[in-house]
This record gives structure tokens, C-alpha cells and sequence, in this order.
């Protein structure tokens, strides 16, 4: 008699043949290629990303969502276009053939989310996520997390001042809670475009400036409508990072950072420092805790995730989250000093091998193997760069193991930062001693409003 098989005997009879070609042997012999999909690879983390799969022997393939395809279009050769929808199966056969399999499918740009989504929820079921909106659309995602049950930022999607946000201004700012309005777009990154408001007359110029030069990514998969800007309430309390990454729902937390903001150059929120932290105490739990939520209210079962939440006394409340990159900075020298891990490691531990996953931890430790900080340059100033200044000063900090500037030529521009698109560069800071860290980070941020010497050139709106 032919047993019937349940749905979950399957699965794991899948699993099984998955794991099995994902044996180095088995590739070894050329029996079958373990193919990564790539969308979107740029800058330093595609360096990461491929120096990380050619250590286990995958195979990558880059690829390109429509939106950075078509800013490629014509100028570079070789590019390897995401296919349309409908057509990703048999775009995959022609790209692998018989000698490969696609196994994971990872991301390195928020434009291209929804592209890789489609990828993987069409080429690799086993670990894709489905489509979810939500995980991308700032709105919709807290509305995900209050109908979850989660805490949820109070907010409003507007396209008309008088008539939509006006009202929920006036309503927000008149609650006896001390707060403002954030001011985004509802598709945006690098908080570009975000602004902070604390009365109704500031509050309607930057909306109706928002909508009337609308920033969105909706783009390529995920349709724009109309043009529509997010206000939120403001969120306070200190602002803490979740990198996540998940297989089959499990969802293991593999860094916790802690962000360091300040209202500079006119920007309400200009990143300073993300700090590397242990897992130590009940409000460190309750905060990855809220974190695994999240990632379940969205759907999230497998991949990458980066979670941007405020603490306030009242409990963690969600900022937002991306799901499917790994965190925006070049983190692995301080994952591997002070961890002993990475995301980009434990991602294909979790599309690939279970063995390895299982021995992972679930949360950072009690107590790091060292101390670390990623600063983000911030310049006071622009122009045109003539030198870069405290050469001698910065080389005598002994935990600074990293210092990178975007403008290192005379004649390069040096933009005033405002937000992490302007970001002036980035130094890594590394040390035994916490207590060094601390100082040389000190050092740092009073070096910085005179480590550009510029000449002002003429912009568009004047002498910048």
C-alpha cells in the first residue's frame, strides 16, 4: 500500500535533498552548482558578500533589479537584468541549466526588495517569504504590527494638507505628551527627505515641500500611486538596532547596536556612531523579544532583517524595518572581533546549512570579545575639498583601526551632512578596553567640525 505523505513530510524530505547538495563533496565533483542570487550588489558589502560565499565554495550570480538596471543601461556592459514577472522560471533554467541550483536569494539595496522577493518566492519556495508589502511600505508595515497586537507608531498617510494632515497635526501635537511630527516618505531610505516638525505651520510646509518633490522607491515591482507622504508620531527614547536573521521562522538576533543621533546642520536626525552591544539584561530580552514579533507580524521566516526601534520607559516601539538586506554598514570586522560571528555568515548557514545554524547562538552574549564602534563622519561643511586636516592627532588614537572619508582628492565635494546619503565617511573604532573607546571616540567627534578644509563653490541656491 502507498503511504500518503502530509504536507510537513514533504518539506522535510525537501530540506534533506537541499542540505545534501549544499555538501561540499557534492559540489566538489561538479554533481550540481549551489547558486546565490545576488540583487543589487554594490559597494563595500558586495566585497563582503562574495569573499563570504567563495570561503564556502557557492556560486554567484548578480543580478539587477529594473530600477538599478536602468541606471546602468548603456554605460556598462554585462549587466544582468532581473527577468519580469511570469518569466523567472525559465529565465533561471537559461541563466543555470542543468549544473546549478539556485539556493538563496539575497538582496543589497532597498530598490530592489520587492525584485528579490518576486526571485525568491518564484525560484527558491523552500526559504522564500512569499510577497509582502508591509515589509516595505512604512505605513503599512506599523499597521501590520497593530493589528498583530504590537506597539505601533500613531500615524497618517496624507496626499492633502488642509484635508488629511492638518487635522491629525492638531490632534497629535495637542496630546500633553511633548512630542512632534516626523515628517517621511512613505518609500524612502537613508532618511532622506525626513524632517521633524513641533508645530502645525512647520509641519504643513514640510508636507506640502514633500509632495510636491515626492522621494519614493516604489519602483519596478511595487507600484507607485499617488504621491502620498507619512506622518508619524515622534518617537523618543534611544534608538537601538536588531540585525536579524531567520530560517523556517526561527529567528536568531546576531547583533544588537546602539544608535547615536544628534539634530546637526539643520537635520533632526544625523547618525553618529552605531555601537556595538552584549545581550545582558531583562531590557535587552524584551527588546529582541519585541523583535522576533515584529519579524513574525510581518511574515519574515527566512533571511537577513534590520530592525530600527526606539526604547522608550514604556517598552520598544518600531521605527521600521528591513526585511531582507543585511544592516547598511560595513559591520564585519566588529562582528568578527567581538562576536565571532556575522550576518553574512549566518544567512547562508541558514538557506544552507542546518548543522551550522544550530550551533549559531540565538543572541549576542553577556559580555563582548572586545569593544566597538562604526562613527559616521559628519561634516559641518561644503565645497570643494583642499585638504583633509589632523592627520597626526587621528593616528595617535589607539583603538581607531578604520578611517575612510567620501572626499579624499583636492577638488572633490564635500557635501554637509544631513542625513546618511551625505554621510561624510566612516571610522572603526576597535579596542580591549571600553574605556578607550569611549575616549578616542570623544577625540573624534571634537576633531570632526574642522577635519574638512574647503572652497566654497557656487550652487544652485548660492555660495555653498
Amino acid at each position: 500500500r502507498r503511504a500518503r505523505l502530509s504536507t510537513s513530510t514533504v518539506e522535510s524530505a525537501l530540506r534533506r535533498r537541499h542540505e545534501h547538495l549544499m555538501n561540499p563533496l557534492f559540489r566538489l565533483l561538479g554533481l550540481s552548482r549551489a547558486i546565490i542570487l545576488y540583487v543589487d550588489p554594490t559597494g563595500y558589502e558586495r566585497g563582503r558578500v562574495l569573499e563570504t560565499c567563495a570561503a564556502r565554495h557557492f556560486h554567484v550570480v548578480e543580478v539587477f533589479s529594473p530600477p538599478f538596471a536602468s541606471r546602468f543601461s548603456g554605460e556598462v556592459e554585462g549587466v544582468l537584468a532581473a527577468p519580469a514577472a511570469g518569466e523567472e522560471y525559465t529565465w533561471a533554467e537559461t541563466l543555470t541549466g542543468r549544473r546549478g541550483r539556485i539556493v538563496a536569494v539575497c538582496c543589497g539595496s532597498d530598490d530592489g526588495l520587492a525584485t528579490a522577493e518576486r526571485l525568491a518566492a518564484a525560484l527558491t519556495p523552500r526559504c522564500s517569504n512569499g510577497i509582502n508589502v508591509a515589509r516595505r511600505d512604512k505605513y503599512l508595515m506599523h499597521e501590520a504590527l497593530r493589528a498583530a497586537g504590537l506597539r505601533a507608531a500613531q500615524q497618517r498617510v496624507v496626499s492633502r494638507w488642509e484635508e488629511e494632515g492638518e487635522p491629525f497635526v492638531r490632534e497629535l501635537l495637542a496630546a500633553p505628551l511633548e512630542r512632534g511630527v516626523v515628517c517621511k516618505p512613505r518609500r524612502g531610505q537613508a532618511s532622506i527627505r525626513v524632517s521633524l516638525a513641533d508645530s502645525v505651520a512647520t509641519a504643513g510646509r514640510q508636507c506640502r515641500a514633500l509632495l510636491a518633490a515626492p522621494v519614493a522607491l516604489l519602483r519596478g515591482d511595487d507600484e507607485a500611486g499617488s504621491p502620498s507622504v507619512l506622518l508619524q508620531e515622534e518617537l523618543r527614547g534611544r534608538e537601538w538596532v536588531v540585525d536579524s536573521v531567520s530560517r523556517d521562522g526561527e529567528h536568531k538576533v546576531v547583533a544588537l547596536w546602539r544608535y547615536s543621533k544628534a539634530s546637526l546642520n539643520g537635520a533632526p536626525f544625523v547618525n553618529l556612531c552605531d555601537e556595538l552591544r552584549p545581550a545582558n539584561d531583562a531590557d535587552d530580552e524584551a527588546l529582541m523579544e519585541y523583535a522576533r514579533r515584529v519579524l513574525d507580524a510581518l511574515g519574515v521566516r527566512w533571511g537577513p532583517a534590520h530592525l530600527e526601534i526606539k526604547r522608550p520607559a514604556s517598552g520598544p516601539v518600531l521605527v521600521e524595518a528591513n526585511v531582507g538586506r543585511w544592516n547598511g554598514v560595513d559591520f564585519k570586522l566588529l562582528a568578527d572581533a567581538c562576536l565571532g560571528y556575522n550576518a553574512y555568515e549566518a544567512t547562508l548557514d541558514a538557506f544552507t546549512d542546518r548543522r551550522r545554524w544550530e550551533a549559531l547562538p540565538a543572541t549576542p552574549p553577556p559580555a563582548l570579545g572586545g569593544a566597538g564602534r562604526l562613527v559616521k563622519l559628519v561634516s559641518s561643511v561644503e565645497g570643494e575639498l583642499r585638504a583633509l586636516r589632523h592627520a597626526e592627532e587621528l593616528a595617535e588614537l589607539p583603538s581607531l583601526v578604520r578611517f575612510e572619508t567620501e572626499a579624499t582628492d583636492p577638488g572633490d565635494r564635500v557635501k554637509r551632512t544631513v542625513d546618511l546619503d551625505t554621510c561624510a565617511g566612516l571610522a572603526v573604532l576597535l579596542h580591549a578596553d571600553a574605556a578607550q573607546v569611549e575616549a578616542d571616540y570623544a577625540r573624534l567627534r571634537a576633531l570632526q567640525p574642522t577635519l574638512f578644509e574647503v572652497e566654497s563653490v557656487e550652487t544652485g541656491d548660492g555660495v555653498a
